[in-house]
């Protein structure tokens, strides 16, 4: 270690041979540990039926004191009541207030500007921090105001009954008792479990995507997952595909595996059909490690993510089930053997804006390119156009079960017929003086400009600040939606874990 000019020998961090250790990784991974392990702790004992109980009930409960305080003064003791409101306000409220902080320490460390890597939305960050400080505010707001009331009652125990100064003063208490009560309903119903495995997801609404999704499941789930759920999603299908590439496509599995998840959440696979299906992408005896308890996401949890990803973008879904339909019935879509195309929109687009998903299928044998255009009247654009060449992948000429061991069946074939499919996700827009019943065209042609099919969408335009669905309202219904698939999932393996809407 060379000397300084001054004579002191000092370390040199970039000179050779220097290998010192300060451990300041390992102390920030304590540091976050700790936090998660805070949050977990007072969300489970916010989550509790008895504190969630008390919890709700405590400022109806602080109006009826206030009441009676008011109507019989010589039985009930102001003072008394006000330290045991007090007192209450701090154990049962106290938890779900500490749960909130360290949700919003949590995520500034893992999703702020030191958790933070390249390339991941800001936006979304952003959304979900904003989300979770509102959060925080709320439950303080929620806090004071039971202690306000507490106060305001002990103060009024400092002048005599029928004094003016101690009337008003119970008045106020009531007031600030009341107000609790309206924030309290409207904070219980906003916020989400305060021990969640996944504390961001909820608050997590999906900003940019690719147009054209080749692997569509995939890439979907992971445009509606938030940076936390997307890496854990990421080291899932990374855990998957070395098992996979022994035996077929990576890609293709992992497509064909979600495909099964959104199949049962929707009820149309039981579990020992899922459990089946799985068994013949890994083996029978590595099924449960792998796939039901895999180490990143269990077969709850992925439930969740795509019950999740569904309640967002239901129109892709609502196209999957057409095609499902379809190979059951073998209607015309599916038995002309020819060009097959599939378009939604949501009936009412907010904001002047709206996702248009795209399912262009070749049920013939030869692989011809096409072009796809959309032209929305007074939209911005008001015209695009693609040029496709869908992989050709003709279906069998006959009805398929939903389900089968011993012959084909259409859940093999749906997961076939949608990787083969070319799918767009486009964002349609309208200037924000455009409003009412809007058209979109969707046209597909041959090359030399010769029309194979044509659908024209109805959408209801309302814009910015007007009667489209919120963004919160989406949310909420994201949440529930999945929850339920996440219980359903649940009720074949561990009932302890069962969390409710």
């Amino acid at each position: 270690m060379a000397s300084d000019d001054g004579g002191v020998i000092l370390p040199r961090p970039y000179g050779e041979g220097f290998e010192f250790d300060d451990g300041l990784e390992d102390l920030i991974a304590n540091r976050l540990n700790r936090m998660e392990k805070g949050r977990r702790f007072w969300g489970r004992l916010a989550n509790t039926w008895s504190w969630t109980l008390v919890r709700n009930f405590l400022p109806t409960l602080a109006i009826l004191t206030a009441v009676a305080v008011m109507a019989i003064p010589e039985t009930i003791d102001p003072t008394l009541a006000a330290i045991i409101s007090g007192a209450f306000t701090i154990c049962f409220l106290g938890p779900s207030v500490l749960a909130s902080n360290f949700a919003l320490w949590v995520g500034l460390d893992r999703l702020g500007a030191r958790g933070r890597t390249r390339g991941e939305r800001d936006s979304s960050i952003e959304r979900i921090l904003n989300t979770l400080t509102e959060s925080r505010l709320h439950e303080h707001m929620r806090f004071i105001n039971l202690l306000t009331f507490s106060f305001l009652l002990w103060l009024a125990d400092r002048f005599p009954a029928g004094d003016e100064t101690r009337g008003l003063l119970l008045v106020s208490s009531i007031l600030a008792a009341s107000i609790a009560v309206a924030h309290s309903i409207l904070v219980e119903r906003r916020t989400p479990n305060h021990s969640d495995d996944l504390p961001f997801l909820v608050h997590h609404a999906p900003s940019q995507h690719k147009s054209t999704l080749q692997d569509p499941l995939t890439e979907i789930l992971l445009a509606h997952l938030d940076p936390e759920s997307a890496t854990r999603f990421t080291r899932w299908k990374e855990s998957l595909e070395d098992k996979f590439k022994k035996r077929i496509n990576p890609k293709q599995a992992i497509e064909h595996s979600l495909h099964l998840i959104h199949l049962h959440g929707q009820s149309m696979l039981s579990h020992n059909q899922l459990v089946e299906e799985f068994e013949k992408l890994v083996s029978a005896k590595n099924v449960e490690s792998t796939i039901l308890n895999n180490p990143h996401l269990d077969l709850p949890t992925l439930s969740r993510l795509m019950g999740h990803t569904r309640a967002w973008q239901s129109d892709l879904f609502r196209q999957i089930d057409r095609l499902q339909f379809g190979l059951m019935d073998h209607n015309e879509s599916i038995a002309g053997h020819s060009w097959r195309m599939d378009a939604s929109l949501p009936l009412r687009c907010g904001e002047s804006r709206g996702d248009l998903f795209v399912m262009v299928n070749n049920l013939g044998t030869d692989s011809i390119p096409i072009e796809l255009e959309v032209h929305v009247p007074d939209g911005q654009p008001s015209r695009q156009s693609f040029r496709l060449t869908p992989t050709p992948l003709t279906p069998p000429n006959h009805p398929l079960p939903m389900w089968s061991n011993d012959e084909e069946d259409a859940v093999t074939w749906l997961s076939n017929l949608v990787g083969a499919a070319h799918v767009l996700w486009l964002g349609v827009a309208w200037a924000d003086d455009i409003e009412g019943r809007r058209p979109v065209r969707i046209s597909i042609r041959h090359v030399d400009g010769e029309t194979i099919s044509s659908h024209t969408l109805w959408t209801e335009v309302h814009p910015r600040s007007s009667g489209g669905e919120s963004l919160r309202r989406r949310m909420g219904v994201a949440r529930t939606v999945a929850r339920r698939w996440q219980n359903q999932a649940l009720a074949h393996s561990d009932h302890s874990k069962f969390i409710a809407p």
